[in-house]
């Protein structure tokens, strides 16, 4: 331990991303590899029965020795770190107190009336260079719910015909996966309703590039008809002024006969 830890203390902050940190009152904490592991756990998965934390933590271990080894590390983060878990015979989690930066963005991903938001969801990985099954689970789990809350907030700008902020939360999707096919559709969508043929087919070009880098193909058949649909408005001429947007297919049905939208 790099401080002494109070017994009063309840203003616990876990960081999981990018890295695992732990402050309290504003002082940094450090713990040791086996117990950084059962607090991870704990903040990723909620509270547990003593058995499931046991199993997950040491996989490899006989069952009566994973216990043993859990017993050992709950107590030491019990005398440690003193009100930052609560354990029974049966169940462990971490107290109600303790902030977890984890659970505040699923909080942010949880919200569905983006207009309102006034936090965003960041881009950090969770737990960078840690390899074990539930992380890797959970990774994944949450870098999904960002592409979804990017599409979702993506989708209703198109649905206000705000098409900057289309493009603009399409680029998040993008960023998070360069290959969400999602998000490139949307941001096609919402270039040619600020009448950007040119920029659609960039964007299409450009995906199609970095999808022969990672995966060596040019793209989906989604892709090819998404092109097709965009070329054909790219030589559709263009109409005298008649004080109403053009007609570039309905933001939530494009292209024909396809409905665009969250997978």
């Amino acid at each position: 331990m790099s401080v002494e830890i109070d017994r009063g203390l309840t203003d616990f902050r876990l960081h999981l991303m990018p890295s695992w940190e732990l402050w309290g009152n504003d002082r940094n904490i450090e713990v040791s590899t086996r117990q950084q592991r059962l607090l991870a756990f704990l903040a990723v998965q909620g509270s547990c029965r003593r058995e499931l934390v046991a199993g997950m933590l040491w996989p490899e271990s006989p069952e009566h020795c994973a216990l043993d080894n859990l017993r050992v590390s709950i107590h030491k983060v019990s005398s440690e770190l003193p009100g930052l878990i609560r354990a029974d015979r049966h169940a462990l989690g971490l107290a109600p107190h303790a902030w977890v930066d984890l659970h505040q963005e699923w909080q942010i991903l949880g919200n569905t009336n983006t207009h309102e938001s006034l936090r965003l969801p960041g881009t950090d990985s969770l737990l960078l260079g840690w390899y074990e099954d539930w992380v890797i689970e959970e990774q994944s789990r949450l870098q999904r719910a960002r592409i979804t809350y990017w599409h979702r907030v993506a989708l209703t700008a198109l649905a206000c015909c705000d098409y900057n902020a289309a493009v603009e939360s399409a680029v998040q999707g993008l960023y998070l996966d360069v290959l969400d096919e999602t998000s490139l559709e949307i941001m096609v969508v919402a270039h040619l309703g600020l009448g950007q043929c040119i920029s659609a087919l960039q964007a299409i070009v450009g995906f199609r590039r970095r999808a022969n880098l990672e995966l060596g193909i040019a793209g989906s058949p989604a892709l090819d008809r998404l092109e097709a649909r965009v070329r054909l408005v790219a030589q559709t001429p263009v109409l005298p002024c008649t004080g109403k947007k053009p007609d570039y297919g309905s933001a939530t049905h494009w292209p024909a006969g396809r409905t665009l939208g969250v997978a």
